[in-house]
């Protein structure tokens, strides 16, 4: 098997695999790569023939559009946009099934788990912009779709790709929910970033949230936290951030997706609802407002059953991509890419002033420092 830089980290070769001979090792930038054992390897060609950058996976096409938004405003408070990712988790919870996505362990590293209870949800609130650990939970996936549990998936296009590549055949007791997603930087830059950050604020981190609704409402603030204090500004003013919000530090296959236009792997595709406030600006929410892609008749089943939780208008994609371009191609690979993980091993607070340095434009600082319902009364003014 060799994919190279293509290789999206999903995982599935290495449950595939029937020798146990693919392993997943970090290399030097901190991303996920499949090593073979070539002692154990037979050559069968399963990881890649089925491997979801080499082969093609079932995705929809011509997908209902919607901007919507869950009608329980706490819960739509701590998630990324309208909170109907929590809708459908919750739907699927009370028939007893279980749901799969991205949480923070203990040290606030981002791994696919398993959520069984209602209490639990919360985990998997809210964006996490580094990529997540994905090995061993497609196998746990087809257990729990063999036993004839309802089975909510949630991850980037290539995560949901990856879970059909490695499942290979349809259930109908499995749903599954990809994110628009923009690339992945390495979970070694970020766990080198939070530590940089827990000694500023003078205590290792416990909570990292990027899109904390806290301050703003729904926009791209982060909020950091320890035992002692905790800081929050906006993303373009923080040096991770600004670097992923740039496209600077994603995996290389991130600058080539084959998942990133409107041609979905999952049965339905959530993000935030960018530029709502042009498109439909009766229908904006402080709050958050999601957008949703009905790709598929699992999907629009699963739409159906939580329409009684749920405020949506229909919409287009040719509205809905103008601010969520991966709909329409991968991120633009900048030329720092080839240099931005040099010196990440060395001194932190250098490799933070150099290889992560940014500007911050004056126009923008004093856009962020007007309120957001001061610009919207402004906004319905010119309206009329």
């Amino acid at each position: 098997m060799k994919v190279g830089k293509d290789c999206c980290g999903c995982g599935a070769c290495e449950q595939l695999c029937p020798k146990n001979c693919i392993t997943f090792k970090y290399d030097s930038e901190g991303f996920l790569y499949p090593q073979v054992n070539a002692d154990l390897c037979t050559d069968c060609g399963l990881c890649a023939g089925r491997c979801p950058i080499t082969s093609d996976v079932k995705r929809g096409k011509n997908p209902e559009v919607y901007a919507a938004k869950y009608t329980d405003r706490d819960t739509v408070f701590n998630s990324t946009s309208g909170g109907i990712f929590i809708s459908l988790a919750l739907n699927v919870l009370e028939k007893g099934g279980v749901v799969f996505g991205c949480a923070y362990d203990d040290n606030l590293v981002a791994k696919h788990i398993a959520v069984e209870s209602k209490d639990e949800l919360y985990r998997l609130q809210s964006s996490k912009y580094v990529q997540s650990d994905t090995r061993g939970i497609y196998t746990k996936v087809k257990k729990e779709l063999e036993s004839g549990r309802e089975v909510l998936f949630s991850g980037t296009g290539c995560q949901a790709a990856g879970l059909k590549a490695f499942l290979n055949k349809d259930y109908p007791n499995l749903l599954i929910a990809d994110i628009v997603c923009h690339g992945v930087p390495s979970p070694k830059l970020f766990a080198k970033y939070i530590d940089f950050m827990g000694k500023k604020l003078g205590g290792k981190l416990t909570e990292y949230n990027f899109r904390s609704k806290e301050k703003r409402g729904w926009d791209l603030y982060y909020k950091a936290s320890n035992d002692k204090k905790s800081k929050s500004d906006y993303g373009f003013f923080d040096a991770y951030y600004n670097a992923f919000l740039t496209c600077k530090t994603y995996r290389e296959s991130c600058y080539s997706c084959k998942f990133a236009n409107s041609e979905r792997a999952g049965d339905i595709t959530l993000a935030d609802y960018w530029g709502i406030q042009k498109m439909h600006p009766e229908f904006f929410d402080s709050n958050g407002v999601s957008l949703v892609l009905v790709n598929s008749e699992r999907g629009r089943k699963a739409w159906e059953e939580i329409s009684g939780n749920v405020k949506a208008i229909p919409s287009a994609i040719e509205k809905a991509a103008v601010q969520n371009s991966n709909l329409i191609a991968p991120s633009k690979r900048p030329s720092c890419r080839d240099s931005i993980y040099d010196g990440i091993d060395g001194d932190f607070d250098l490799y933070v002033k150099t290889k992560l340095k940014f500007k911050i434009n004056p126009k923008t600082k004093i856009k962020k420092m007007i309120p957001v319902s001061f610009k919207q009364k402004i906004l319905k003014l010119v309206r009329k």
